[in-house]
């Protein structure tokens, strides 16, 4: 696994607060530790620092504000505020396949989205950035994937996968690193082909 491209991708689940003299923070809250635990072993072995999770109510939050660390991953991944500006990091598309898709993966775990019931059957992408969803949509239907078309949902921009067949294969072929979502799509798996 390429950690940095998979790392890149998770980061879209990320807030950064930085105030020149006062405040360097990435932060990255989740309801599973389990998946942060994970983000911070990767942080630590790529940065030397994996910074400290908290409980915060329902969620816990990763958080990393070694000043010289943040303006590390702030420049690798070149992350902006507002997120809707934040197109997908220069260096993904230099990267071979193999690590394109460890960035999907990343991006999912940070960004995708399933039902909670088996009463419905998909897998969706979503991102205030349109371009950046735009570029893992595109890396999708390059494996041969048939992902919808991109619309507007609320304030963030969707695509989802919905055959049945494409559901299993990218379970397969890219999967996920969230244990939380690893769960509730193995379920719906289940109810798709018992």
């Amino acid at each position: 696994m390429d950690k940095l491209a998979y790392l890149l991708g998770a980061l879209r689940d990320a807030s950064t607060d930085i105030r020149v003299g006062k405040n360097y923070e990435v932060k990255i809250g989740q309801k599973d530790v389990s998946w942060l635990q994970l983000l911070q072993s990767i942080f630590k072995e790529l940065f030397d620092y994996g910074g400290n999770i908290s409980p915060h109510g329902e969620y816990s939050i990763l958080r990393l504000t070694k000043k010289t660390v943040v303006h590390r991953i702030v420049e690798v991944s070149e992350i902006e505020v507002p997120q809707h500006t934040w197109n997908t990091p220069s260096i993904i598309p230099t990267l071979p396949e193999a690590s394109q898709i460890d960035y999907v993966r990343g991006f999912w775990d940070a960004e995708g989205g399933l039902p909670k019931t088996t009463d419905q059957t998909y897998i969706s992408f979503d991102q205030m950035n349109r371009p950046a969803l735009e570029f893992i949509r595109n890396i999708l239907v390059t494996k041969g994937f048939h992902p919808t078309n991109i619309t507007l949902t609320g304030k963030c921009w969707q695509f989802r996968l919905t055959r049945k067949k494409e559901l299993a294969r990218y379970f397969q072929e890219i999967g996920t690193f969230h244990s939380e979502k690893r769960n509730r799509y193995l379920k719906m798996l289940n109810a798709l082909f018992p």
